[in-house]
This record gives C-alpha cells, sequence and structure tokens, in this order.
C-alpha cells in the first residue's frame, strides 16, 4: 500500500457521507503519481532544467502523461448517489 494512503478514523469516516464519488486504492495510488509528476514539473525552473540537459520534450511528456493518468482515473471513479435533480450555480458556470 502507498505512503500516501491514509486509513480514515470515525470522525473523517462520518464525514463521507457528503461524498459524490469513491475511487478504488490502485486509482488513488495513480493520483498519487500524477500528483508528484506534477510537483516535479512545478519545481523544474529553467537553471534546474539547464543544467541537467533537459529540453521541453520531457516535461511536456510528463504533463501529458499526467493529463491522460488523470482523465482515466475520473472515469472510473463510482458515483455514490445520483446526479443532482437541479443544477446549482457552479454546476453553468
Amino acid at each position: 500500500m502507498s505512503d500516501n494512503i491514509r486509513h480514515l478514523n470515525p470522525r473523517e469516516l462520518s464525514q463521507l457521507e457528503d461524498a459524490d464519488y469513491a475511487l478504488s486504492e490502485d486509482a488513488m495510488d495513480r493520483l498519487w503519481r500524477a500528483r508528484n509528476a506534477i510537483r516535479l514539473l512545478a519545481d523544474l525552473n529553467n537553471d534546474v532544467a539547464t543544467s541537467a540537459g533537459i529540453n521541453a520534450d520531457g516535461p511536456a511528456a510528463v504533463a501529458e502523461y499526467a493529463s491522460e493518468d488523470m482523465l482515466a482515473i475520473l472515469t472510473t471513479a463510482t458515483r455514490l448517489r445520483g446526479a443532482p435533480s437541479t443544477a446549482t450555480g457552479e454546476d453553468t458556470i
């Protein structure tokens, strides 16, 4: 099990009643990997990239990987309850 996935205590479990979607453990692991890849991109500045010989293709490939993996994760999420009967303002923005 990934170190990034923590077990929920009873108080946190009670907050799940507001959850609309659930992810599998594999999806959570993939989400953490995508997050870590994005953090690496965020920490990569021009000086580091130049000294390491990294061109634009490397970061672009990481961004594409993260984007595709996050889309795959979202499509595997399980809806826990039905869709709201009326759209809220946030849904229409």
